[in-house]
Formats: structure tokens, sequence, C-alpha cells
């Protein structure tokens, strides 16, 4: 059944076009592990490859309102709705592909520390030795949101010393991959796939923070529409889900 479905879906997107080309694709650092698995099977189906950008969801949507002309683009729902309203992308060319949460990572192997409460929380992150975020001045939406996190739970003063600033989460996960940082804050997406890391949960309420993102086509490219049609299949589906994002909730 697997096969069938493979082989019908290749035949599906074969048919828009006879010769290779290379997509653009603009993913933010959220979505980019999802993509790199699509594009394995997506370049075994059609021949295409995919070209991807990646940074934060902030300098993607920027670079796009500036004029920047990708093919396709994978941002936060709220990113994707400014590009709509800017006329860079269609509300009807555009899918849902899941939510991702803000949480915490540990290297693989050392305890996993409690942060089901907001007290369990600020225990963790006092005690710890070190921690990271990414730059949430360079549009990074797990680094401003844990950032603001701490000033809220009062601890701006006793984590500055220990904390360290990246300009993405895939610098801060691998900083915690090779023991550099105990903690490091960053979005489902980028922890769960990584093997040397283990997540250690969503933040707690009140602080917990679920993002949508969506998969647009950037200034009705054909290329990009065809990569759409794949992304909405379940080979394109599967490469979201086996790479931390969660199913998006019906309304």
């Amino acid at each position: 059944m697997q096969t069938l479905r493979f082989a019908m879906c290749a035949l599906v997107l074969a048919g828009t076009h006879a010769q290779a080309e290379e997509i653009k694709v603009f993913a933010a650092g959220a979505s980019k592990v999802a993509i790199e698995l699509a594009a394995t099977t997506f370049t075994q189906m059609t021949g295409d490859t995919l070209v991807v950008t990646s940074d934060t969801v902030g300098a993607l949507r920027d670079r796009m309102s500036k004029g920047e002309r990708p093919d396709l683009t994978v941002l936060s729902q709220v990113a994707i709705e400014t590009l709509v309203a800017q006329g860079h992308v269609h509300a009807s060319q555009t899918l849902p592909v899941g939510v991702v949460s803000a949480g915490l990572a540990v290297k693989r192997g050392t305890p996993v520390p409690d942060i089901s409460t907001v007290d369990a929380l600020k225990k963790t992150l006092l005690e710890a030795k070190s921690l990271a975020h990414a730059d949430g001045a360079r549009g990074a939406t797990s680094g401003a949101h844990f950032a603001k996190m701490i000033d809220q739970l009062g601890l701006r003063d006793a984590v500055q010393p220990k904390l360290v600033i990246l300009p993405f989460g895939v610098d801060v996960i691998e900083g915690v991959a090779n023991g550099q940082y105990e903690l490091g804050a960053s979005q489902s997406s980028e922890i769960v796939p990584h093997d040397a890391v283990t997540y250690v949960g969503d933040l707690p309420a009140p602080f917990a923070l679920r993002t949508p993102y969506r998969a647009g086509v950037v200034h009705s490219s054909v290329k990009g529409a065809n990569l759409l049609k794949f992304l909405a299949s379940r080979d394109g589906m599967s490469a979201f889900s086996a790479s931390g994002f969660q199913k998006v909730e019906s309304p």
C-alpha cells in the first residue's frame, strides 16, 4: 500500500513538468529538519531538488517583504498572514503543516529536570550551570518568548551571568548536544529530531507557547505550487510529524 501511494503521488507530481528543476525554499529554523526530510522523498519522486535557506521567522519574512522571491516558504502562521496581507502569498495557496511548542533540551544521557510547574521550572533554571536560547531580536520566536519569560519570572539577575544568546535555535541545540550548555530553550521541532539531546518537555502554563506553522507559495510560483501539493500528501506531512511538529487542532 505504501509503495502504491508513493507511485501514485509520483505520477501526479511528474505530470507537471518533464525537466528537473531547483525549487527555492525559505524555511524558518523550526521547519528546517522537516523540509530536509521531505526533500529526500520529493527528489526521489520528481527529480527536482530543493535549495533551502534557513533563518529566523522574522528574518525570512522581512526578506520577502523587501522583494526576495523563493518559490515556497514555511513560516509561523502569523508571518504567513503578514505576507498574505502584503500580497506576496495568496491565502488559497497555503497549507497548515503543524504546531511546534517552546520547550527545553538537555544532553542525552543526563538527568532530565522537572519543568512541569512554574515552581519546578524556576528551580531548574536557577540550578542550571548554563543555559542558552536563540536571539529574539533577530526574529527567533522561542528566543523572544524565553527572554520575556525570564523577566516575568523575576529571574533575570540570577540567570544573566550564565545565559548565552545565540543566533539560531539550531546553534542552541548543537551547544547542548556537545556539552557547552546544560539547558537549551528552543522549539520542539529543533529538539526532538536531534539524536544527541532529550526533549525535557513543553514550558508549563502560563508560559506554554504553541506556534502553528504554514507553508505558502510565494508569488504564485508554479514550482512552489508543485511542492505544496507534495507537502499536503501523507508522505509530505509525515516529514513534519517525524521532526516534532504536532497535529493542528481542529477549530
